[in-house]
């Protein structure tokens, strides 16, 4: 089985088409055999079966593999392309790759995302452009595409034939002979007498969404016509699949308010920013970093309503989950499925706000990761836990997307409470955790990664457990079991200290109520923004600032002072952890 997972609007259709005129080839319209196997493994995983049953993968590859095979049993060609969005993401990739017993073979047209945009708005007649981009579920499809597409091509490259939509329409057999390698068939030469894949676009309510024209051509119209000369530049660059280097765009205003937030230079930061609000109060991207701003001055919930017009640039919270109840907003005597948002560090600092949901007399439902269930299933408020995949299947009066529960629920930092909600699993042994980076990705691009040695050198001697799960671990740390959430809450319970950049364990152990010291950038978390080295959201946390840009030498110069005259070595009550967080500034 072949796999076509292409970027809507780049010349799918057209390429399915021309594929399928080979003999021994069939290529599927828009198939559901990717749902079909996500509904099998979420079963597998969560049925209490599974577990009485001691049933093991190999069990489920073979159910897997059984799909396919009967999704397509009466089929006689050789050759099976299936056509789905969902392939290239690079866990379901592995999981094929074990289902068929060898790498999976994706191919996929791509575009400029330009160009895509600008089609699908010529499609769904929409009025205003700007407004469409926002709330369109096309373009949130088309986002959502092009991600899963550039993490899957990221992570395994040789899994992958790509097909640009100018090539392909200007040298059809050129293209199509290229998959023909990529596969190891034979060539075969096309006809321009095109018999399309069958597609009934009525049930995508869209008319002609996969209708080809007479001729292969290149179509749709100028881009930059369509969007405007600043949509047109935002949305340049990004063309992971060729050579092309990144356009270089001009320094804006928001960008030169970001440079100076990076620096600590916030007043200045500041105003630029309402600078920009007053020429146009309807800039989304640049009420977001005001939200950052407002939250750094002590206004939460006004920072909160800021941010949360981040969704409309997708950079805040999570895509909304497409659920035809409305959002809550303080309603009584409901059920509420409250879905996490964000990495797991958001999703266990959140997981607090289901009891303030609860006390108004609803019956809180959360969905969010199911590694983090078995920790987060039982805290206060919480009526059960389903993953991520399966939360529209659960039954709901109203939804709320966390990362906006301070703003349904009329939060300031006053109302906040700062006491422990999730249990430890055992005494502590006067261990002192340690973690000094999460995603090196991500620590890079937040600013937020920091020397290594500047942490190992300021614990010293202290009775260190290592809490990192990635790198090396040196030999003066005793290195627990962390291959899951309950292992990793059991090795944090024997602490008295975790020292930790914002990551995910340092949510962990400041939920348990372990003392916490977190080292944060000049930037940090919006969580963090607040200033002073203590935060309303757990009061067993200290957090140590980084003062001078491009220099960590002073937040572990303190660290390493306090350890000293606490004197850890005789294991005295503390808890270390690493970095933040993403941070909410953009």
């Amino acid at each position: 089985m072949i796999f076509l997972s292409s970027l809507p609007r780049s010349g799918s259709t057209l390429l399915a088409s021309l594929l399928g005129q080979r003999p021994d080839t069939y290529v599927s319209p828009t198939s559901n055999l990717g749902d079909i196997m996500g509904a099998v493994v979420a079963s597998f995983e969560n049925h209490p079966a599974t577990k009485a049953g001691e049933c093991g993968e190999d069990e489920l590859y073979r159910t897997l593999k059984s799909v396919g095979e009967a999704k397509y049993a009466d089929r006689k060609e050789p050759l099976i392309i299936d056509k789905g969005r969902m392939w290239p993401s690079p866990q379901i990739m592995e999981t094929m790759s074990k289902v068929l017993g060898e790498h999976i073979k994706i191919i996929a047209t791509v575009r400029p995302m330009a160009e895509c945009i600008s089609d699908f708005y010529k499609i769904d007649k929409g009025k205003d452009i700007k407004q469409w981009i926002k709330t369109s579920q096309l373009m949130k499809h088309l986002m959502e595409s092009y991600e899963v597409l550039k993490q899957g091509y990221e992570k395994s490259p040789e899994n992958f034939c790509l097909i640009e939509y100018e090539n392909l329409c200007k040298d059809p057999q050129k293209e199509l002979d290229r998959v023909s390698k990529f596969l190891g068939v034979d060539t075969y030469p096309y006809r321009p007498d095109i018999d399309q894949v069958k597609e009934d676009d009525n049930a995508w309510g869209i008319e002609n969404l996969h209708k080809l024209g007479d001729k292969i051509e290149q179509t749709g119209q100028d881009a930059r016509e369509v969007l405007g000369d600043k949509l047109f530049e935002h949305y340049q660059g990004g063309e992971f699949w060729n050579d092309k280097p990144e356009p270089i765009k001009e320094k804006k205003p928001i960008d030169i308010s970001l440079a100076l937030a990076l620096r600590g230079e916030y007043d200045k930061s500041y105003r630029i920013l309402k600078q920009e609000e007053l020429a146009d109060p309807t800039d989304d991207r640049v009420a977001f970093n005001l939200g950052w701003h407002q939250i750094n001055r002590g206004n939460l919930l006004t920072g909160h309503k800021l941010l949360n017009r981040g969704r409309n640039e997708n950079i805040f919270g999570n895509r909304d989950i497409n659920s035809s109840k409305p959002k809550w907003n303080g309603e009584r005597g409901v059920t509420v499925l409250m879905t996490l948002e964000g990495g797991l560090g958001d999703q266990i600092h959140a997981i607090r706000y289901a009891n303030n949901v609860a006390k108004y007399g609803n019956k809180v439902v959360v969905s969010g990761s199911v590694s983090l269930a078995p920790i987060l299933k039982d805290c206060e408020g919480v009526s059960a836990f389903s993953q991520k995949e399966t939360a529209l299947g659960i039954y709901h009066d109203y939804w709320l997307p966390s990362m906006s529960a301070v703003v349904s629920l009329n939060l300031e930092y006053s109302d906040l409470s700062g006491v422990p909600y999730i249990k430890r699993t055992r005494e502590s042994e006067g261990k002192v955790g340690i973690k000094w980076a999460g995603n090196p990705k991500f620590e890079h691009e937040q600013y937020r990664l920091f020397p290594e040695k500047l942490m190992f050198d300021a614990v010293g001697n202290a009775d260190c457990m290592s809490l990192q799960k990635e790198g090396e671990v040196p030999d003066w740390m005793s290195k627990p079991s962390l291959d899951s959430w309950d292992d990793t809450r059991d090795a944090i319970s024997r602490c008295d200290l975790v020292i930790s950049s914002c990551t995910s364990i340092a949510h962990l152990s400041s939920a348990m109520g372990i003392e916490t010291w977190i080292v944060v950038p000049i930037l940090p978390y919006y969580l963090w923004a607040l200033s002073g080295d203590t935060t309303p959201y757990y009061d067993c946390v200290k957090l140590f600032r980084q003062e001078k840009y491009g220099s960590w030498d002073e937040p572990f110069k303190k660290i390493k002072e306090l350890i000293s005259s606490k004197n850890l070595k005789n294991k005295e009550n503390f808890v270390l952890t690493g970095s933040l967080p993403d941070p909410v500034f953009m």
